[in-house]
């Protein structure tokens, strides 16, 4: 009798145990849009009122990035403003997609 209560307690443990776990689940996911992606081309414009730059791609397909107090800008004295009279310049953007938007983290004139 001993043998069988003891056998249901280490059951009931197990199958406690595994519920536990079980009811856990998985760790959500980063959503993908917030992987970072990469650009290259060349400035179009830039306007800082909307905080946006215009690029094209080597195809000539313009895209548009959104900047913020967080981008760090490598080259044309370390800001978005010193890009602005720099139309034609080679670049090398690294952004991330937020819904329609492109946030740029990055900016890089191309050397």
């Amino acid at each position: 009798m001993r043998n069988v209560s003891r056998l249901l307690l280490v059951l009931f443990v197990l199958a406690f145990a595994s519920y536990t776990f079980a009811a856990q689940g998985p760790e959500p996911k980063a959503p993908a849009a917030q992987q970072e992606k990469a650009f290259q081309g060349t400035l179009v414009k830039v306007d800082s009122d909307a905080k946006t730059l215009t690029a094209k791609d080597a195809s000539n397909k313009e895209m548009v990035f959104r900047y913020t107090e967080k981008t760090e800008v490598i080259g044309s004295e370390n800001t978005v403003q010193g890009l602005a009279a720099k139309s034609g310049t080679k670049l090398n953007i690294t952004y991330s997609s937020q819904g329609a938007n492109n946030i740029a983290t990055r900016i890089e004139m191309a050397k």
